[in-house]
C-alpha cells in the first residue's frame, strides 16, 4: 500500500510541482522499490499466493513503466548527429557568488580554450572571473545588458544580437535569469541560452520560471543550446516538460555536478540541452574550485546536417 501511494504521488507530480520533488530522488527509490517487489513475488509465488503475487506484479510493472518515462531524457537524448563543420568548446560553470580564489577560477577557464563560457553567480567587480578573463574574452553579455546580472555568457567573438529575457530583479528570483546569444559557426548560426533557474519545492517554484524561460527563449530555425544551473534533475516531469517545450535533447548525459566535497557530486543539477544540429564530440566534468558545484565542459560541432 505503501508502495503504491508513493507511486501514485509520483505520477501526480506531473501536474503538482510540490509532488513532483518527489521525482528529485527517484532513482533510489524506485530501485529500492523495484528490489523489495521482485523479491516479494518471488517469495509469493514460492509459497502459491497467486492473488498477493498478481498485486505484486503489477506494482512492479507500474514502477518499471514510471522509470521509463521520466528516465527517457537519460538515453535518448545522446543520439549523435551527423553534423560536420568546426568544433567547438563550450566551459559552464557555477562559480559560487562566494567563491574565495576568483584567480584560480579564471586560470583554469583559460587552460580549456573554450570558444564560450558560460558564468553563473558571476558578479562584476574588481578581481573578479569576469573581468579577469577579458582579455581572451573580451565580448561579455549578461541577463540584463548592465553589469547586475550574475548569469553571463563570454565569447571570443561578437554576438549576431543578444536577447535579455530579464525585466526585474534577477539576484532575487524575482525575474527570470537568462539570456540567449547568437553566433555564427561556418555557415550556421547557433544560438546559445544561458540560465539560472530558482530551487523547485519546497525551497523554492520554479514551474513558472521554466514555462517562461520555454516561452521566450526558444529560437526557432536554427541550432540551439540551452546550458546553465538548473537547479533540477533531467527526469523530473518539469524538466521533461521544458525539454518538449522547447524541442530540447539532453547534451550531457546528466553529469553529477552537485555538491562538491565529501562523497562528491550526486545530483545532475548543471546541465546542457540542443536542439538542430549538433553533435557531441567529448564531455567531461571539471574539478572542484572553490565551489559547491562542479563545471562541465562540452566539445560539440553543428553544421553540415542537410549534406
Amino acid at each position: 500500500m505503501i508502495l503504491a501511494l508513493l507511486l501514485g504521488l509520483a505520477f501526480l507530480g506531473a501536474d503538482i510541482e510540490m509532488l513532483d520533488s518527489i521525482n528529485i530522488a527517484a532513482p533510489v527509490w524506485i530501485v529500492l522499490a523495484l528490489g523489495y517487489l521482485f523479491i516479494r513475488l518471488s517469495i509469493d509465488w514460492r509459497r502459491g499466493r497467486r492473488g498477493s503475487a498478481t498485486l505484486t506484479a503489477l506494482l512492479a510493472v507500474g514502477y518499471s513503466l514510471f522509470a521509463i518515462l521520466i528516465f527517457r531524457p537519460l538515453w535518448s537524448g545522446t543520439e549523435e548527429v551527423a553534423a560536420t563543420a568546426d568544433n567547438f568548446r563550450l566551459v559552464s560553470f557555477n562559480i559560487n557568488k562566494d567563491n574565495p580564489d576568483q584567480r584560480e577560477v579564471a586560470r583554469w577557464i583559460e587552460a580549456q580554450s573554450a570558444d564560450f563560457v558560460i558564468l553563473l553567480e558571476a558578479r562584476d567587480r574588481p578581481g573578479s572571473v569576469s573581468r579577469l578573463l577579458k582579455a581572451r574574452y573580451p565580448y561579455q553579455y549578461d541577463c540584463r545588458g548592465d553589469a547586475s546580472c550574475s548569469t553571463l555568457i563570454l565569447s571570443r567573438v561578437p554576438a549576431l544580437g543578444v536577447t535579455l529575457h530579464a525585466h526585474g530583479d534577477t539576484e532575487n528570483r524575482k525575474s527570470i535569469s537568462a539570456l540567449t546569444a547568437r553566433f555564427t559557426r561556418g555557415n550556421d548560426e547557433l544560438a546559445i541560452t544561458a540560465t539560472h533557474m530558482p530551487r523547485p519545492w519546497p525551497m523554492g517554484l520554479q514551474a513558472s520560471r521554466l514555462r517562461e524561460l520555454a516561452a521566450v527563449a526558444t529560437e526557432p530555425g536554427s541550432s540551439q543550446i540551452v546550458v546553465g544551473d538548473f537547479n533540477n534533475v533531467p527526469w523530473t516531469f518539469l524538466m521533461n516538460r521544458l525539454a518538449v517545450d522547447m524541442d530540447l535533447r539532453l547534451l550531457s548525459r546528466a553529469v553529477p555536478s552537485w555538491p562538491t566535497g565529501g562523497l562528491g557530486a550526486m545530483v545532475p543539477i548543471d546541465n546542457i540541452y540542443g536542439r538542430g544540429c549538433l553533435g557531441v564530440v567529448s564531455l567531461s566534468r571539471g574539478p572542484e574550485i572553490w565551489s559547491d558545484h562542479y563545471p562541465l565542459v562540452m566539445t560539440a560541432r553543428t553544421g553540415g546536417c542537410g549534406a
